[in-house]
């Protein structure tokens, strides 16, 4: 072997293998299609703007290209860019962006917990009430079902499967008195993951080492296990019973395999009686609100407003989900509240211009939130 080809050899394992990263695209669809929450809503005036921007169809774009990834949305773009080690967010509705680094962002990583307790030291002491026993009993119950049903979707084979999630509101206090909510999932799975995804979720664990290479994120992982669960985990979840409904769910969710292509999610409920919440008055007076510091009563009332509407049947818009198995629809006697419907489509490997990762001309740069809190502490 001669000199120059044993100095390619040398240079090629100095270099190590080079890796060569196609573009890649897909779209994520989200939109509230019917149920007789929006119907509600569709009927206020005042809502008009509102509702149009509540129904519209929210689709996220993700397109990856090479060490630059970037997430569309009608209001927004972030720009995320490896060879830079930056990430950019632009705001398309006020034409402007800002620009964090990672240095910027494993500073604000070191120092969260610091600032965590620094905002609950000078937060206001809490008032403690003591709310009245709630009289609300519940029970869950829970299922999966592979119905068989196969269809293509987005270009790829999809099967169906109905998830269902029943909760049982009783009032003890109201004998006869009842709400049943049946969160009832279609989801539409494939089992082989788009390349497509596959790229991006590349580009997230390339990402993830980037910005964390030389982090120690032991404080901050702490922090994050301390952090109170999102209150609407909190409505249901907290009820008696709920736990071991919720760890059963789980544990059925395991069994649906494959990436999900299409979820559409509907609430239906139906009720019996027609006693009044917990705290309210009866006579001419009935309907006064209870009192707002119980949670029991809160929850009481919530129940009793969503139960208005079971009784106001409506023909449902057509859904832009496939029509399935009988398993999705609502059982008789019970009136859907809300339906919404959540889809991947638009999986391609064009080539995607430069342009999709640039900041657009006129575009004025200012502070972001994480430099002003940065400066701020």
């Amino acid at each position: 072997m001669n000199r120059c080809a044993q100095g390619i050899v040398a240079l090629a394992l100095a270099l190590g293998p080079l890796v060569s990263y196609g573009d890649s695209s897909y779209k994520d669809t989200t939109q509230m299609t019917g149920g007789q929450l929006v119907d509600a809503l569709k009927n206020i005036p005042f809502m008009g703007k509102q509702f149009k921007t509540m129904t519209a169809p929210q689709t996220t774009t993700t397109l990856v290209h090479g060490n630059q990834k970037a997430v569309v949305t009608d209001q927004s773009t972030e720009i995320y860019d490896l060879d830079k080690q930056e990430v950019i967010h632009i705001d398309t509705v006020k034409k402007q962006y800002s620009v964090d680094t990672f240095d910027d962002m494993r500073k604000a990583m070191a120092k969260a917990p610091d600032m965590m307790k620094q905002a609950q030291a000078q937060a206001p002491p809490t008032p403690q009430t003591q709310a009245p026993p709630s009289t609300l009993q519940f029970s869950f119950s829970v299922s999966v079902t592979d119905t068989g049903v196969q269809q293509v979707m987005s270009g790829v084979n999809a099967k169906q499967q109905i998830v269902k999630l029943t909760t049982v509101v009783t009032d003890t206090s109201k004998p006869g008195t009842s709400s049943t909510f049946t969160t009832t999932s279609e989801i539409w799975t494939t089992p082989d993951e788009p390349e497509e995804m596959k790229d991006a979720k590349d580009f997230d664990v390339r990402f993830e080492k980037a910005l964390l290479s030389g982090v120690d994120l032991t404080p901050y992982l702490k922090m994050l296990a301390g952090a109170p669960h999102p209150a609407t985990t909190q409505v249901f979840a907290n009820q008696p019973g709920a736990a071991g409904a919720y760890d059963q769910m789980g544990k059925e969710m395991e069994k649906i395999k494959g990436t999900q292509i299409l979820v559409k999610t509907s609430m239906s409920g139906t009720g019996t009686g027609g006693a009044q919440p917990q705290g309210s008055q009866g006579g001419s007076g009935g309907n006064q609100p209870a009192d707002t510091g119980s949670g029991g009563s809160m929850m009481a009332q919530g129940i009793t407003a969503l139960g208005g509407l079971f009784g106001k049947k409506k023909a449902q818009p057509a859904s832009t989900a496939p029509a399935g198995s009988p398993a999705t629809q609502p059982p008789p006697g019970e009136t859907v509240l809300m339906e919404t419907t959540t889809q991947l489509s638009g999986f391609s490997h064009d080539p995607i211009g430069a342009s999709a990762f640039e900041i657009p001309a006129g575009y004025k740069q200012v502070p972001s939130e994480l430099q002003q809190m940065l400066q701020n502490h």
